[in-house]
C-alpha cells in the first residue's frame, strides 16, 4: 500500500525502517538482493541516499565537525553489528569512490518472476559499477546481473549468426563509460568464459578474443539515444515478444 511519497510495506514506522535498515545494509554487503518490488524500490531509495552521504563525507574539504555528523548519520541508517562491523569502514574506502563520477543512481531494481508461493511481484536489487572480479580475492563477486544477460545476448547472438540489437549495444555502452577500457574488456571476458563453460560450449582463445575486440569496437562506436519518451520508443522499436525460444545450432558459425 502506498500513502504519500513513500510505501507503507503493511508496517508500523518503527518496524519499516528497520526493515530497510536491514535490507540497506545487506545491499551494501553483499552487492544484490531479493525481495518483492515494493520492498526493493524504498530500500534503492535509502541505499542511494546513504551512498551520497558517504561521497560527501569522503570530501576532503568538509570540516571534521560536518564530517562527524555525516558519519553518525551513516551509523543510524545502518546495522553496523556482527557480520556488519566493519561496513561503515567498507563503504567509506571502497564503495562509495566508485561512484566519484556519479551524481545518482547508485543502484538498479530488476522485475524478476513473480515469487512462487503467494505469487507476490519479485525484484532484484543491486548496486551498478560493482566490479566483475574482487581485486582482493580475485572471485567473481555477486551483482551484475544486467551485465551477465548483455553479455548472455551477445552470445546468442553470435552462435545464431544474428547481429547484436541497438539495445544491448546502448546498455553496453553505459556500462562501459563508468570502466576503464582495461576493465571493461577483462569483465566481458571472465563473463563471457562463465557462462559459456555453464553452457558447454567450446572456448577458442583467440576466435574469442578477435570477438570480443569486434563487440567492443561496435561498443564505442554506438551513440546513445536522447531523452524523453520518442527517444525510448525508438529504441525499443523491433523487439517483439515471441512464444518459443529459438533452436541452440548444433555448430558455431565461424566468427
Amino acid at each position: 500500500m502506498t500513502v504519500g511519497l513513500a510505501r507503507k510495506l503493511s508496517r508500523t514506522k518503527p518496524h519499516r525502517d528497520a526493515l530497510l535498515r536491514n535490507l540497506v545494509s545487506q545491499l551494501l554487503q553483499h552487492g544484490s538482493l531479493t525481495s518483492t518490488h515494493a520492498k526493493c524500490k524504498e530500500a534503492s531509495r535509502l541505499a542511494d541516499n546513504v551512498i551520497s552521504i558517504a561521497k560527501r563525507a569522503n570530501d576532503p574539504s568538509i570540516k571534521p565537525e560536518t564530517r562527524a555528523k555525516l558519519v553518525g548519520n551513516l551509523q543510524a541508517r545502518l546495522f553496523l553489528s556482527g557480520d556488519n562491523r566493519h561496513l561503515l569502514t567498507r563503504l567509506l574506502t571502497e564503495i562509495a569512490p566508485l561512484y566519484e563520477g556519479r551524481s545518482g543512481g547508485f543502484t538498479r531494481v530488476m522485475h524478476l518472476e513473480k515469487r512462487f508461493n503467494d505469487r507476490a511481484p519479485q525484484s532484484l536489487l543491486e548496486l551498478v559499477q560493482t566490479p566483475v572480479v574482487d581485486p582482493a580475492t580475485g572471485d567473481i563477486n555477486r551483482g551484475n546481473l544486467k551485465f551477465w544477460l548483455l553479455v548472455k545476448n551477445v552470445i546468442n547472438d553470435e552462435l545464431t549468426g544474428a547481429e547484436t540489437g541497438r539495445l544491448t549495444l546502448v546498455n553496453l555502452k553505459k556500462i562501459a563509460n563508468f570502466k576503464s577500457p582495461e576493465e571493461f574488456r577483462n569483465d566481458i571476458a571472465v563473463i563471457k568464459r562463465c557462462i559459456m563453460d555453464q553452457q558447454g560450449d567450446k572456448w577458442d582463445e583467440a576466435a574469442q578474443n578477435a570477438s570480443i575486440d569486434k563487440l567492443i569496437a561496435t561498443v564505442n562506436d554506438t551513440v546513445l539515444p536522447g531523452t524523453g519518451s520518442a527517444a525510448r520508443n525508438e529504441l525499443k522499436r523491433g523487439y517483439k515478444f515471441v512464444e518459443k525460444r529459438p533452436e541452440r545450432p548444433t555448430t558455431a558459425p565461424a566468427l
